[in-house]
């Protein structure tokens, strides 16, 4: 499979000319093998994907033609070609006019025409040559994850939905009869992992179209099933029965399965058929398996390319990617770094220095050097990372300083006199290198104290002393611990009893500052209250200093008649000239007993600090628990310490040792990069910052696409290496698999190659949590054009009708559909004429009008009964739609169970296990306290980390209550919940959410109702980014019961009662799964009525003894 390559000026001609001409012409042409994917076959035709442009071949193999051209962009959309049974035509996916949507166009070539208005999710399926064009796409109602499958016609535009809930891929038999189709599987939660076997395996159905009765599940149900492909009486399929998928052949009712081919190195992925020709991809390459005669075929293809995408281009935004900012010791410059890159810059309007090194190595954690004249980077430009010394100036290849520490780093910090470099590993390792002779030493191992990870690394100013934080034993507080380079002591400055970071040494050496949480003022008095959980302790950290020596005066202790008189304003002026004049004297030593006993709070009231910065004459801090927030400056002094507002709106800042200057960086998400500047350190900083800032917003970076994938190769390599949570990795060969999948990056075409490798490489260890996250880009994303009313629109001869307004919560007004506002006169059955004055009648889809409106006024004209009037409304965006359209579902399941149970029950709905849905979970549960029982849904949840919160609410039970004339009885626990509980799972209730569901379990606190959950049982940081913010995620931290077995990790939650909810019976309203829970509720509710709370009659309360 080789391409050409073509200059820029004979890439145009292939458009024009037959494939033989363009080869007659003259050019240098270079042979590479590109990388297919995607076929599809039609005939003796074959269409594939290669640099996300479509190319079309014979299936004999020979000269691909290109069809499309390349995307404009370097991080889009990959078109999933797919070719009419004709072959006449072409569908494919394309954001041309914002959201990806499925376009036609002739294989002649021609202007792609929009077929699809879905503003979702698309995906594109087949084409039948009866049903039209087959995709799947997010229901028109319910949660995002309810997929549906679609015929549409290519020529008319009319959909045809199947009556098939959570279908998301289908083929139907020639004589179009029966529909077989898929549910679930990994391509929902877009997990990579082979032997796959958790609750949300692909499942193989099929269903009647003429008697309409319940789809009936076929095949293997222990195996993953997808890609059905009818071929005479049998039915083909990818399965992964061996483990790894290939190509099988069942019984059109499942049964008889055959394997077709038996391939060990790469999965076959994807697939498409044509008459007795199945064409699919292994790895890179196109085989073509002949049905009739059991012949398999390499697919051979020769592409001429210009391969733009891999071509080498400027990067403008790249303060998109920043990562870390360091200040240098005297304030003068700054270093920063980004995609991988180091920028040395100072105060416009001296240059901006970006450090020499090729595309293939990745710098991180950029910091200056005591003198600034050099940058300390970790490199891994020999292959594992290691620390290395570049040039400020931008000469120079750069010296390695020392050798690798077989682990990913972490952190580094540069001592202020210039002669050691601490730095971190996550290996959980401390070490102290010496510049000078390069012997680099551990000083501290976290892993014997149970933990892994350092932070705050921070010298004294004269470089003798290192402060570090970690945690320490089981109660995972973190402490501050002191290092003396000298002596080699180390010694625990504080203890584990409260949490103490950010340790930060005065200029003068006489004090360590660190912020604590140590204040706890309850912040709701009671336990009573309106959805109390419990005791709130808000504002917890404090400013607390160490005196160095045993008689330094705290600067913030107020005077006594004790005290020495202090100086005037001149004498102190004196005084200070006097220092200046004097040579420097060295900082007094640390006196080390008593040391963690000279501690003192400063008096300013606890809050939520973040960082530190200290000074001889002020603090500063920021004052926000959010990643952005007000800089404080605190006035040391003895009197009224003053607290100030530095800057607005600053997420990150650092002061120099000396404590003269401060760097601060100001985020803006509406700016192309940060606000950065270097000012003196006053209480204020000043109004005018001309030759103060750092402009980086104008910087470009030249990138090498294909070096920069090699890199980024390397390090998802190295991340699962050194992240995953079983060092051993299953007991793969992790070696081999890098050698294995190595040589697929010479024939990547565009960055979506990349990832493919990557899913394809992390696959072979076998873990949920697997993701490979696309590359960020400094482009607005195309799905920022959707917006929307809020409301399931059908299309009328008039207009729009207005079928259904999503449902919001009646009581908050801020959160209904944009037509359910107050003050909007909207209703069903309304039709939409007109869109900000433009006529809705020749208008294909409403979006078309509304493309760009989402947070925007919309003027739209409504008819009712023949009447027209006008509204004004705030289109939403698409995720809000998306919330609206979940909302409105969980009020209906909500509305079903009140009036099956005639208010007895209540029902709540949790998508994920976020901070957000901890507000929707507060908000929802004690509505329903005072419910008979209760049902929570946890189908379709997503993840988080809040198990234990709700886990804790629902634990509290009533035990007594208090019963006072004429009032109500109340309990205690206060709004406990008192009736019986179920839990709701399905096939993709996912990561915490299983969390929580095991928990239920384990606690005996409910049963727990529906179909086995996902299995993705390994939590992760979800810290490990690539150079270009893209990722492949690695799981990292399992848990298991507490006798130490492993728990939901590619199996799931086995419910209680097993309830499957049918396609067919679920597409039409039915809920078997809730209907099921409802049932259980109501006879636990008959068999076991809640006590009555009636008190015995008020008088003298009895004896002890008295009741036996």
């Amino acid at each position: 499979m080789n391409i050409k390559k073509l200059s820029n000026r004979s890439k145009y001609i292939l458009f024009s000319c037959s494939s033989w001409v363009c080869l007659a012409l003259p050019f240098q042409a270079v042979a590479t093998t590109g990388y297919l994917r995607e076929p599809s076959i039609s005939g003796q035709t074959v269409l594939f994907n290669a640099e996300q442009s479509i190319w079309s071949a014979p299936l004999a193999g020979g000269k691909a033609q290109r069809l499309t051209s390349p995307p404009h962009a370097p991080h889009d959309i990959d078109p999933h070609p797919v070719l009419s049974p004709d072959g006449s035509q072409i569908a494919f996916l394309a954001n041309f006019d914002g959201p990806s949507e499925i376009y036609i166009m002739p294989t002649t070539g021609g202007v792609p025409r929009r077929l699809t208005y879905e503003n979702s999710r698309i995906r594109l399926i087949g084409w039948d040559k009866k049903a039209g064009i087959l995709f799947s796409s997010p229901a028109t109602t319910g949660p995002y994850y309810f997929y549906n499958v679609t015929a549409v016609n290519p020529q008319s535009g009319v959909k045809n939905l199947y009556p098939l809930a959570n279908a998301n891929d289908a083929a139907l038999s020639d004589d179009g009869r029966w529909i077989y189709f898929t549910r679930f599987g990994l391509a929902m939660t877009r997990d990579n992992m082979r032997a796959y076997r958790g609750g949300g395996i692909s499942q193989l159905w099929r269903f009647d179209l003429q008697d309409g009765k319940e789809a009936e599940r076929i095949g293997s149900r222990q195996v993953n099933l997808i890609r059905p492909m009818p071929w005479h009486d049998r039915l083909i399929v990818i399965s992964d029965e061996n483990e790894r998928y290939n190509l099988w052949s069942l019984a059109r009712d499942g049964s008889d399965p055959k394997q077709l081919t038996h391939f060990t190195d790469y999965s076959v992925l994807e697939a498409s058929i044509s008459g007795d020709h199945v064409v699919f991809r292994k790895g890179a390459d196109l085989y073509n398996y002949d049905l009739s005669t059991d012949e398999l075929k390499p697919i051979p293809l020769d592409l001429v390319s210009d391969n733009t995408p891999r071509t080498p281009y400027w990067l403008a935004k790249p303060a998109k990617f920043l990562t870390n900012t360091a200040l240098s010791a005297k304030g003068h410059a700054a270093v920063f770094t980004m995609r991988g890159h180091a920028i040395f810059a100072a105060p416009s309007p001296r240059r901006q220095v970006v450090i020499a090194t090729p595309d293939t190595v990745r710098l991180r954690h950029a910091e200056l050097s005591a003198d600034g004249k050099s940058v300390i980077a970790f490199s891994d430009v020999k292959g594992e990372s290691s620390i290395w010394r570049f040039s400020a100036e931008g000469s120079g290849a750069g010296e390695q300083l020392n050798e690798p520490v077989a682990a990913e780093p972490v952190d580094l910090s540069v001592s202020p006199d210039g002669k050691q470099i601490a730095h971190t590993d996550l290996a959980g390792r401390l070490w102290l290198l010496d510049i000078t002779t390069k012997k680099d030493q551990i000083i501290d191992v976290a892993t014997t104290d149970g933990t892994s990870s350092f932070d705050s690394l921070s010298w004294s100013a004269d470089g003798k002393i290192l402060a570090f934080v970690r945690t320490r034993g089981t109660n995972l507080r973190r402490q501050i611990a002191f290092f003396d380079t000298a002596s080699r002591r180390l010694e625990w400055v504080t203890d584990g009893r409260y949490e103490s970071f950010t340790p930060v040494f005065s200029p003068d050496g006489k004090w360590l500052w660190f912020l604590s949480d140590r204040n706890f003022s309850l912040g709701n008095n009671s336990p009573w209250g309106d959805r109390n959980l419990g005791p709130a302790f808000p504002h917890r950290t404090g400013i607390y200093a160490l005196a160095l020596q045993k008689k330094s005066h705290f600067p913030f202790q107020p005077s006594t008649e004790l005290d020495e008189p202090s100086d005037d304003k001149d004498d102190d002026k004196k005084k200070d000239d006097k220092k200046k004049s004097e040579p420097k004297k060295p900082l007094p030593a640390v006196e080390w007993d008593g040391l963690s006993e000279r501690l003192y709070k400063v008096p300013v009231p606890a809050a939520d600090y973040q960082g530190l910065g200290v000074t001889n004459e002020f603090l500063f801090t920021l004052d926000s628990s959010e990643e952005t927030g007000p800089l404080k400056s605190i006035h040391i002094d003895n009197n009224e310490h003053k607290i100030e507002t530095f800057a607005p709106k600053v997420s990150n800042f650092e002061v120099t040792p000396d404590g003269k200057k401060i760097l601060v960086v100001s985020n803006d998400p509406k700016k192309d990069a940060p606000d950065l500047f270097i000012v003196p350190t006053t209480a204020k900083k000043p109004d005018d910052l001309a030759g103060k800032t750092i402009d980086i917003s104008q910087l470009q970076l030249r990138i090498d696409p294909i070096q920069e994938w090699n890199e980024e190769f390397l390090d998802a390599w190295r991340i699962h290496r050194d992240h995953y949570y079983d060092h051993a990795l299953h007991g793969v060969d992790w070696p081999g698999i890098r050698k294995h999948f190595e040589p697929l990056l010479a024939r990547a075409g565009d960055r979506s190659d990349l990832d493919d490798i990557l899913a394809q490489m992390v696959a072979e260890i076998g873990a949920m949590h697997s993701q490979i996250i696309p590359a960020k880009s400094t482009e607005k994303p195309a799905t920022s054009l959707v917006a929307s009313l809020g409301a399931h629109l059908v299309r009328e001869k008039n207009g729009f009708r207005i079928d259904h307004i999503y449902q919001g919560d009646k009581d908050l007004p801020d959160q209904q559909s944009p037509l359910a506002a107050p003050g909007v006169d909207a209703q069903n059955g309304d039709i939409i004429s007109a869109v900000n004055g433009q006529a809705t009648l020749n208008i294909p889809d409403l979006s078309i009008l509304l493309a760009d409106q989402a947070g925007k006024q919309v003027l739209l004209t409504l008819s009712r009964n023949g009447k027209e009037h006008k509204v004004i409304v705030k289109a939403v965006s698409a995720s809000d739609e998306r919330d609206l359209r979940t909302r409105d579902w969980e009020i209906d399941r909500a509305n079903t169970v009140d009036k099956a149970s005639k208010g007895d029950i209540g029902y709540l709905h949790l998508g994920g296990m976020s901070g957000e849905d901890m507000e929707s979970f507060t908000r929802e549960f004690y509505a329903n306290i005072d419910k008979k029982g209760l049902v929570i849904d946890v189908r379709g949840n997503n993840g988080g980390n809040i198990d234990s919160w709700v886990l804790t609410q629902l634990m509290r039970r009533p035990w007594m209550f208090w019963a006072r004339y004429g009032n109500a009885p109340s309990v205690n626990f206060q709004q406990a919940f008192q009736g019986p509980i179920v839990v709701v799972t399905d096939e993709r209730t996912y990561s915490d959410g299983e969390a929580f569901a095991q928990g239920i379990e384990a606690l005996h606190l409910a049963p727990v109702i529906g179909e086995r959950t996902a299995g993705a049982g390994v939590w992760l940081s979800d810290g490990t980014r690539l150079m270009d913010m893209g990722s492949a995620r690695t799981a990292e931290n399992p848990y298991f019961d507490m006798h130490g077995r492993w728990l939901v990790e590619n199996k799931g939650v086995k419910p209680d009662i097993e309830v499957e909810n049918m396609p067919v019976a679920t597409f039409n309203g039915r809920d078997q799964q809730l209907e099921t829970a409802l049932d259980y509720l109501q006879k636990q509710i008959t068999e076991h009525p809640l006590t009555v709370m009636k008190p015995e009659p008020f008088g003298q309360p009895e004896p002890a003894g008295t009741h036996q």
